[in-house]
């Protein structure tokens, strides 16, 4: 996963948590079957263990960060991970009334995508994939 050329960076450590996260958030959607108190719970865990990853990419996005030829592919990833917070808080906090399948499963939709989008946004970043 990593180059053996550098070290550890903070995207790293961002990444590590953003995979840790979505394998939990996969987890609350498969225990949902068997209880829907420990889906729920898992499911806030899986979204709060994401925030400080979020941070740190609002840090670096406010330092700059641009993907030349990729702009497109960062801009994509940015309004899907903020549709995908929103929901996501109303989710966490039970204050969306149409808490139902339907708009969970669109939640699950927009993590994934936004979970995809970063890999290769971090792939582009550290010259995994070239332009």
């Amino acid at each position: 996963m990593f180059p053996d050329s550098r070290s550890l960076t903070l995207s790293d450590l961002s990444l590590l948590i953003q995979i840790l996260s979505f394998l939990l958030f996969l987890y609350a959607v498969y225990i949902k079957r068997k209880s829907m108190a420990k889906h729920g719970k898992i499911a806030g865990v899986a979204f709060y263990l994401a925030l400080p990853s979020i941070l740190y990419m609002l840090y670096s996005r406010g330092r700059g960060l641009t993907l030349p030829y990729y702009n497109s592919l960062l801009g994509l990833h940015m309004l899907l991970g903020i549709l995908t917070i929103f929901t996501g808080i109303l989710f966490v906090t039970n204050r969306w009334k149409w808490k139902v399948k339907k708009y969970m499963d669109l939640e699950i939709i927009l993590w994934t995508g936004t979970f995809f989008l970063g890999i290769t946004i971090y792939m582009v970043l550290f010259g995994l994939i070239s332009p």
